[in-house]
């Protein structure tokens, strides 16, 4: 079976479930290919199995993937198989694979799994508390289970065709698309403090190209999506939420310590 994975992620918790699902299905011979929509990689014909993820902003995924989706993904008149995804700090308003689906299936794909996958946060601005490291090793344990149930039945076969819920489609796309023009306000926020050396990292990782640097001083533009990944990612941690610091999410540490104890 041919699989490919494709997904959009902010400070890389969609990634890391894009890479783990590739890596199982690897090992149990399935050929696997994971790619950012970033990469912007076309879809070859001999797709048996489509899946896509991204992470929850306000109720919904970003504008960006739903657009993407939209724009990208071809329809099928073979009925291929897809399943979706999402993470999110919870699951009481994570409706994207609802939104996903319904797209999909418009395109003529059988969706037969939608997965929500509980992550640590990485927007823990304001009223948002950040996870405590107890709270995200439990979370990243759970996560590997939810991955191996989803990879054996997949070997297996043993995933049958969902009724989606395609009521509220369109109240749960106009969320993301509010948010969209919400974030770009909000990134006006941004700045950064007398740590920042000008390396260019944030710029070269923004997904909008919202982030300009001229003569080492950074410059925040009106495009900003909230994916947060500028904070995130940052060598010096200098980039600043009005005018705060926060503490960083560095999810490859987390990585490291809770594979090692599974």
């Amino acid at each position: 079976m041919k699989i490919s994975i494709m997904y959009f992620s902010g400070s890389g918790n969609t990634k890391y479930i894009a890479d783990r699902l590739k890596s199982k299905l690897e090992d149990i011979g399935f050929s696997v290919k994971a790619n950012s929509i970033e990469e912007k990689i076309s879809f070859n014909d001999d797709i048996d199995l489509i899946v896509i993820g991204g992470p929850i902003y306000a109720g919904n995924v970003p504008e960006k993937l739903i657009k993407w989706l939209l724009r990208n993904v071809p329809n099928t008149i073979n009925k291929t198989k897809a399943i979706v995804y999402s993470t999110s700090a919870g699951l009481i308003n994570a409706n994207s694979v609802d939104s996903l689906a319904s797209k999909l299936e418009k395109k003529g794909y059988e969706v037969i799994g939608k997965e929500t996958y509980v992550m640590p946060k990485n927007f823990y601005f304001g009223k948002y508390k950040r996870n405590t490291e107890e709270e995200i090793e439990v979370m990243f344990t759970n996560v590997e289970s939810q991955i191996d149930v989803l990879v054996k039945n997949i070997e297996n076969n043993n995933i049958e065709k969902i009724n989606n819920n395609n009521k509220s489609i369109v109240s749960k796309d106009i969320l993301a698309e509010v948010f969209s023009i919400m974030a770009k306000f909000m990134g006006k926020s941004f700045s950064t403090s007398d740590m920042c050396n000008g390396c260019g990292l944030c710029a070269k990782q923004c997904p909008q190209n919202n982030i300009i640097i001229k003569n080492k001083v950074v410059k925040f533009k009106n495009k900003c999506m909230m994916c947060t990944r500028c904070i995130h990612s940052c060598p010096n941690n200098a980039i600043r939420y009005k005018k705060q610091q926060y503490p960083q999410y560095k999810i490859k540490s987390y990585i490291r310590v809770c594979l090692k104890t599974n």
